[in-house]
């Protein structure tokens, strides 16, 4: 068991450091630090993407109450 669990963090750990690495060779003329291209304002200019994630959110927290409510039976 543990065996297989330090297995685990250790493929998550190698994936997110290839990943970093494979971005900063990938993008390393990209990245700017010029005001107002951060990523506050990408984020403000494509609201669609937020209000998505907050329908999910709602619904997911919906899901999650009417999964801890108990079922009614429908004889009485």
């Amino acid at each position: 068991m543990k065996r297989t669990t330090y297995w685990g963090i250790f493929a998550v750990l190698f994936l997110l450091l290839t990943g970093w690495v494979l971005f900063r060779l990938l993008n390393s003329g990209v990245i700017t630090s010029e005001p107002g291209t951060g990523f506050r304002d990408w984020f403000w200019q494509y609201r669609s993407l937020d209000l998505i994630v907050q329908v999910l959110l709602v619904f997911a927290g919906a899901l999650g109450i009417s999964a801890i409510l108990p079922m009614e039976d429908e004889d009485e």
